[in-house]
């Protein structure tokens, strides 16, 4: 139980060297924890009827992000989703467009943009339903805030203004370069965490 002295040092028996510190039942036991405390942040769970691992990333709200699947095969917290732009030796072309499906749901967190060279270039992103596809300006997540780099190399938002940050499994997004200037190739990483 969260709060609870259930440190390595007080651990005995077949609990030694244990990698969680909480065990519940089920999900319905897990999520209605009502004892952790700041402290608890950080620590794993484990979660019985499927062996999953969960690892506790609020106590207030209670706040829990799958870290194992049931297979026990490690599941990445934080990844990223790269889209590379190319002009293929040449300036890219307004208007040009790269399609991604969004593998699992998550979060963005942070987007970065690299390019080959000093330039300017502005991206939008769609996002869309796989059996709505192709996605358009309608469908755009990222408001009056798009990928930009002006007059530089590189560019990088952990704002995201009004974005629409929560993505979902097997949707597409959609980069689309609405101006540019100069620039040849370009990397849009964004920082993802996931969520399910």
């Amino acid at each position: 139980m969260p709060g609870s002295d259930a440190l390595h040092s007080a651990l005995t028996g077949a609990n030694i060297h244990v990698p969680y510190r909480f065990t519940y039942a089920d999900a319905t036991a897990r999520e209605a924890e009502a004892g952790a405390v700041p402290g608890d942040v950080g620590c794993l769970a484990l979660q019985e009827d499927d062996n999953s691992l969960w690892i506790l990333t609020e106590d207030d709200p209670l706040t829990w992000v799958s870290v194992a699947d049931a297979g026990g095969s490690q599941v990445a917290q934080v990844a990223t989703i790269n889209i590379v732009i190319d002009g293929g030796g040449a300036e890219i072309a307004d208007g040009t467009e790269v399609d991604v499906e969004i593998p699992y749901n998550c979060t963005i967190s942070a987007a970065t943009a690299l390019a080959d060279q000093s330039g300017s270039i502005v991206v939008d992103l769609w996002m869309e339903a796989y059996a709505d596809y192709p996605p358009a300006d309608a469908d755009s997540i990222t408001a009056a805030a798009p990928v930009t780099i002006t007059t530089a190399t590189k560019s990088q938002d952990t704002t995201l203004t009004d974005w629409t940050t929560a993505l979902v499994a097997g949707e597409i997004l959609r980069a689309h370069v609405d101006s540019c200037t100069t620039i040849q190739r370009v990397t849009i990483s964004l920082k993802v965490t996931r969520t399910a």
